[in-house]
């Protein structure tokens, strides 16, 4: 089993309306130098035995950070993990942020993949969700990217942005299958509890679509990028072939991985922690050579299996029995039959010889099924 590094990097150039991940606006920090050190720190706390196979720098805005703050924490992963062992070695980035000068300390640092915050072409859903770029910037920064040499590119899209008719969802995935990326993850648009959307959506001052709506344009977008090549290989992701992204089929398949930065969350060895989403206090903490979070959960290898059940359905191969059992050491019958063959009386989940899988009605209505498996 694969095991993963998550690197936090709390700094957006602004705050988008819809989002509720730990960052900090530049006129909010006297810069991010005590942050890259506290960063070695906690990277050289990490367990000798620690040698991850992927590496995924989020965020925030990874590239937010200067050419020079950039390369610092690029130095700073180095020291500490073997990069020619890591297989996938991911940044995400914003359009509007990327610099030519900073692509190649992102290229000469090791990065093979980079996932773009599209969200949107179109202009009034990108002001509604807040974000510092236009579609010209997008496409831009995209070909940047190519242009550079990165040749693994993810884009993210958001879908069910109110005010967006299907036809506006169609052409947000006709514009994004135009510039042929190597994967592509659309997701719904999520109201996080405290966010200015959430708050906007409260006082009836913006509309969400419909479930059924919503439902049809999902089923839309998954028919038309299958139909463009991309195969559908977890709920809200398409890639190639041999594009999936490893450091999430980890997340996935119940692996294990250390998240460092503020917010950054960890599973090791049945512990599951979560650093203090607050950057003074994180980096007083490691100053003072402090754990920077606070509490530690500590999971039964039946809930372990559990969780991973139904995290492993999100992909939409799903599992095979006899791998589940070697994995987790649970039959997944034994950990909860009642509800898989309730599930699939009701043509929710599939059984096909040894393998469980989400049935296609089910993708979009996933979380419920997993309720109810847990």
């Amino acid at each position: 089993m694969m095991t993963g590094l998550y690197i936090h990097v709390p700094l957006c150039e602004k705050r988008c309306r819809y989002c509720d991940f730990y960052k900090l606006t530049p006129d909010e920090t006297d810069g991010m130098e005590l942050f890259l050190q506290c960063l070695e720190i906690e990277l050289r706390r990490l367990p000798k035995d620690f040698a991850p196979d992927t590496v995924f720098i989020g965020g925030g805005t990874p590239t937010a950070l200067t050419p020079s703050e950039y390369g610092k924490m690029l130095e700073a992963i180095d020291r500490r993990i073997n990069l020619a062992q890591v297989v996938e070695f991911t940044s995400e980035a914003n359009p509007g942020t990327l610099t030519p000068d900073k692509l190649k300390v992102m290229r000469d640092g090791g990065i093979n993949r980079v996932s773009i915050g599209v969200q949107s072409f179109h202009p009034r859903a990108l002001q509604l969700l807040g974000r510092i770029h236009d579609a010209d910037q997008a496409v831009q920064g995209y070909h940047m990217l190519r242009d550079a040499g990165f040749d693994n590119v993810n884009i993210d899209l958001i879908q069910s942005i109110p005010g967006m008719k299907p036809e506006d969802v169609l052409k947000d995935a006709q514009n994004v299958a135009k510039l042929e990326p190597d994967h592509i993850s659309f997701y719904n648009l999520i109201y996080e509890p405290g966010t200015p959307l959430t708050k906007a959506r409260d006082e009836g001052l913006v509309v969400p679509p419909g479930d059924d709506e919503e439902a049809d344009n999902y089923f839309m977008v998954k028919e038309y990028l299958e139909c463009a090549g991309y195969g559908h290989y977890e709920i809200s992701n398409f890639s190639r072939r041999g594009r999936e992204c490893l450091h999430n089929v980890l997340y996935w398949q119940g692996g294990e991985y250390f998240g460092c930065g503020p917010s950054g969350a960890s599973h090791w060895h049945g512990k599951r922690f979560c650093n203090i989403p607050d950057l003074d206090v994180y980096t007083e903490r490691l100053l003072k050579e402090r754990d920077p979070f606070n509490e530690v959960e500590y999971l039964s290898k039946e809930e372990k299996a559990r969780e991973t059940l139904v995290m492993w359905l999100r992909l939409t191969d799903g599992f095979d029995l006899a791998e589940f059992k070697k994995v987790t050491g649970f039959s997944a019958y034994d950990l909860c039959g009642k509800g898989i063959d309730s599930m699939i009386e009701e043509s929710l989940l599939q059984r096909t010889e040894n393998r469980l899988r989400l049935t296609r009605e089910a993708l979009f209505i996933s979380d419920a099924v997993f309720s109810e498996l847990l």
